[in-house]
């Protein structure tokens, strides 16, 4: 199954700004998230070389120097973790020696930072961007709302009016179309996933695709990135956080149901599934107008079609409202969604969740802006919304003052409409849609 040749990544320009600023540029996200395609994009001119081959990957591996000596600028290496620490610390002399920016555009299927063989960092030769799986606005070519939110002209960069928190309130419920067949396209959409691959392929097909992709990255990336002996656990690992996306990481649920002999192993082995991109984490949020609040993050997988493959879920499942898992499913989308569309945001914003310290409330995302802007999300599998679907947002606008921006409800319904001062519901697909 092809790579989809049409869609263009958003962080494609992040890219290649970063490119003209930094001597080395790091390319990570999960296994067949489009790297390679986007690396042999930005060529321009270089050498491009994959330690996914052996032959490369052995002469990077005895002589590490030369293999990099040898090759034209920018240098392109995809699966550099492949490479090993004696790769990393050779291109960090190359880079000394030569500081022109866009010397090395490294690629690799594991959080760079997080690779247990890799003592080089880089640090303050190198920045990283994460690719993840496509986002709905990629998919649609669309700009998508939080690139809206950020954006607004009466709101950027200015912090403490609420009057411009009513002026966005008004650009936002502007001109919002509603999708056709909302419960079915949702369902559909969480699903599918976003792994470019994907596009166009039949829910039994996926199927079989997701299987493949676990087995070959378990059996691969892991076994040789960590040296794990109870590999075959990560699977049945996988399916238990799918069966807990979108709820607080509690380690020792997670040892306990899969019988793992340790916390610590837990541990371990969660930290191999983040290494890869395949769960992530969202921390809990607070300031000080919120001092009592807990701190323990929420999981989730990172694409929702590895979730309910996980989950043997499709969409027919994901359409019965009495499906458990289909509000947790739809949480994990939006979150996901909110990733992606940050990863190439103008405007660095931080994605966190809410829950005080007497567990009594909570809001699903938190997204704070580098100038002090915050936004609430709540998301409801619901059809329709009511008063207790956004009480926390209103508490958390108090709270915050002029800080609080908007807090937006998305839920399954069609209509887009003012539910309280500086808070709205719109439909999920206006994440996409305009």
């Amino acid at each position: 199954m092809a790579e989809h040749p049409l869609i263009q990544r958003r962080v494609e320009r992040t890219v290649r700004e970063r490119l003209a600023a930094f001597r080395v540029v790091v390319l990570h996200g999960a296994r067949q998230t489009g790297k390679t395609t986007l690396a042999r994009l930005l060529n321009n001119g270089g050498t491009y070389v994959s330690l996914d081959d052996q032959a490369q990957r052995d002469a990077s591996l005895e002589d590490p120097r030369s293999f990099i000596e040898i090759r034209d600028r920018p240098v392109i290496i995809d699966e550099v973790q492949r490479g090993g620490d004696a790769l990393v610390r050779e291109i960090k002399i190359a880079v000394d020696a030569d500081p022109s920016p866009g010397g090395f555009l490294l690629t690799g299927s594991a959080n760079f930072l997080t690779v247990p063989h890799l003592s080089e960092s880089l640090a303050g030769r190198a920045s990283f961007v994460d690719l993840l799986p496509l986002s709905e606005t990629e998919r649609e070519r669309t700009d998508g709302l939080l690139a809206e939110l950020l954006s607004h002209s009466a709101l950027r960069g200015r912090v403490g009016s609420t009057a411009n928190g009513s002026s966005l309130t008004e650009s936002v419920l502007a001109g919002r179309r509603p999708v056709g067949d909302a419960p079915r396209e949702y369902a559909e959409r969480v699903a599918h996933g976003g792994f470019p691959a994907l596009v166009g392929v039949s829910e039994r097909m996926r199927t079989v695709w997701f299987e493949d992709y676990l087995r070959a990255v378990v059996a691969r990336d892991v076994r040789e990135l960590t040296g794990a002996r109870k590999i075959d656990d990560l699977p049945r690992l996988l399916g238990a956080v799918a069966a807990r996306t979108a709820s607080e990481l509690v380690i020792e649920d997670v040892r306990r149901d899969l019988g793992f002999g340790s916390r610590d192993t837990a541990a371990d082995y969660l930290a191999h599934l983040r290494m890869l991109y395949l769960v992530r984490t969202l921390p809990g949020w607070a300031t000080r107008a919120v001092t009592r609040a807990r701190r323990r993050p929420k999981i989730y997988v990172t694409d929702t079609g590895l979730a309910a493959s996980a989950l043997r879920l499709g969409t027919a499942q994901l359409l019965d409202p009495a499906e458990r898992m289909r509000g947790p499913l739809l949480e994990t989308f939006v979150v996901n969604e909110l990733a992606k569309q940050s990863s190439f945001a103008d405007d660095p914003v931080e994605l966190s969740h809410f829950r005080s310290a007497d567990g009594r409330r909570e809001i699903d995302v938190m997204a704070e802006v580098a100038d002090g802007r915050v936004f609430g999300f709540e998301v409801k599998a619901s059809r329709s919304v009511n008063p207790r679907h956004y009480r926390n947002l209103a508490w958390m606008r108090d709270a915050l003052g002029g800080r609080f921006t908007l807090g937006i409800v998305l839920y399954t319904g069609d209509a887009s409409y003012r539910l309280a001062d500086r808070i709205v519901a719109l439909p999920i697909s206006a994440l996409w849609t305009r």
